[in-house]
């Protein structure tokens, strides 16, 4: 390579507007090739300890020299598993030293699945972990560190966000790399939007727009403004995701800061499930009686006004509605904030799983992250930045239009079943339901929730050391 391009590159990199693994590619390096000690020197030491079971520090991001077959585990069983595979397959036309199988099981019982492999011995190489299940999965051995893999691309919150990059962290340690971000999102019929009145490329913001465009499209086309869920077998997920929400944007926190009380039975806990129960009793734009997944359904055959769902809802909504589909930022009822999940992909600890196996393990997550422009097409918003930049994203005017609140995500604390707090017995889900089925004070019902889960945070902090 030319010197002066050598020379070109390294001013780069130092003044941070190349990334090391940008430097190295232009650079033409290839696997096994780290000849160009002065590029080398300036992104930093191309050697970094690598996590518990492997054989080698991984010294650079390339297909390995040798042929790899990797296993590839994840739960995604609905339409959005045709576009992973989909990915999986470019990549494997791609990258003919590395061939990788997918397996896919519907969760649950998917992390059943994987703790079944842990105890056999035959856990796949890579696993998608929901960003809460992290913690868990680290604690349980099931996943090694991926501390060298970050230093080696050299990531950080700047890369994704910086919320998302907080949580794929667990004592200290990076667990896996974020690949999309599913946000609870927002949704109208803009052909009901006009026969009530409003504009529809004008959707509300706020908690008065918000209400104010309930109320009109209740009162004007004769479906309902807005659908609260009050029961089902997704109730608890889907009326705690909302309430979540609403509860982040009164600036609601999980815990206290060392994890030793749970505090969402606070005044932005209480005001959020007395403001969803308050559309049903006092703005009567929801029907008392919504059985979970009909409020979705509802909104895809034109009987609902408006719908906040997550983002995966976006491809049927689409197929549904076509044009007169809206989408965007929830609003901000109580200021910013909006519940959000993760999928990230992690490398497991795989009974002696070679050097090879694990370079090439990494060389597909980071492939995979940095295209998953196709994984946005099955209705997620993708972590990496970059791929939020392009021009391929921004060309997808739902995701494109939701990915503007991205920055105001938020995710459960990075310790061993916080999602449980939400969703699991007795949590916050149910005591929302409780609440807005008239069968407890609000107060009372998050104070009985907090307090089981006082317990709970106290014993898995015993047992886990976080």
């Amino acid at each position: 390579m030319e010197q002066d391009r050598l020379a070109q590159l390294i001013d780069e990199v130092r003044e941070q507007r190349l990334s090391r693994r940008e430097a190295l590619r232009l650079a033409g390096i290839g696997a096994g090739t780290l000849a160009l000690g002065p590029l080398l020197a300036a992104c930093g030491s191309s050697k970094s300890v690598g996590p518990a079971g492997s054989q080698a520090a991984i010294a650079s991001l390339a297909p390995p020299s040798t042929a790899v077959s990797l296993d590839f585990w994840n739960p995604w069983s609905g339409p959005d598993g045709n576009f992973a595979k989909t990915m999986v397959q470019q990549f494997n036309g791609e990258t003919k030293n590395v061939q990788v199988k997918v397996t896919t099981f519907p969760n649950p019982p998917y992390y059943e699945k994987i703790r079944t492999a842990k105890q056999s011995g035959n856990l796949p190489h890579i696993a998608v972990m929901h960003v809460d299940a992290i913690p868990q999965n680290a604690a349980d051995g099931i996943l090694t560190p991926m501390d060298d893999l970050v230093k080696l691309l050299n990531l950080s919150g700047g890369d994704f966000t910086e919320e998302i990059w907080k949580d794929i962290h667990y004592k200290s340690q990076a667990w896996a790399i974020p690949l999309d971000e599913h946000t609870e999102s927002f949704y109208w019929n803009k052909d009901l939007f006009q026969k009530a009145g409003l504009d529809p490329e004008k959707p509300p913001t706020d908690k008065a727009s918000f209400e104010q465009a309930a109320q009109a499209i209740t009162s004007k086309t004769g479906v309902p403004g807005f659908m609260v869920v009050t029961s089902g077998p997704g109730g608890v997920f889907l009326s705690g995701t909302a309430w979540a929400s609403v509860f982040y944007q009164g600036g609601g926190q999980w815990t206290n800061a060392d994890y030793t009380a749970a505090t969402y039975n606070s005044q932005a806990g209480v005001q959020a499930v007395e403001w969803l129960r308050a559309l049903i009793n006092d703005l009567k734009v929801s029907p008392k009686n919504v059985q979970s997944d009909s409020e979705i359904a509802a909104f895809a055959q034109g009987k609902n006004g408006m719908v906040w769902s997550g983002i995966w809802q976006t491809t049927r909504y689409q197929d549904a509605l076509k044009d007169k589909l809206g989408a965007g930022p929830l609003p901000q009822i109580f200021g910013k904030g909006t519940w959000s999940g993760s999928h990230t992909l992690a490398v497991t600890s795989r009974k002696g799983m070679s050097a090879q196996e694990r370079q090439a393990a990494y060389y597909f997550i980071d492939w995979f992250s940095t295209h998953s422009v196709e994984w946005a097409k099955a209705g997620q918003l993708p972590a990496r930045k970059s791929v939020r930049d392009s021009a391929a994203f921004k060309a997808l005017p739902a995701q494109s239009s939701i990915a503007k609140q991205i920055d105001d995500a938020r995710f459960f604390p990075a310790i061993p079943a916080a999602a449980d707090m939400l969703f699991g017995p007795g949590g916050a889900g149910e005591a929302v339901l409780a609440v807005i089925n008239g069968k407890k004070d609000a107060k009372a019902a998050l104070d009985e929730s907090a307090a089981r889960y006082l317990m709970i945070l106290r014993q898995n902090k015993q047992k886990y050391g976080f």
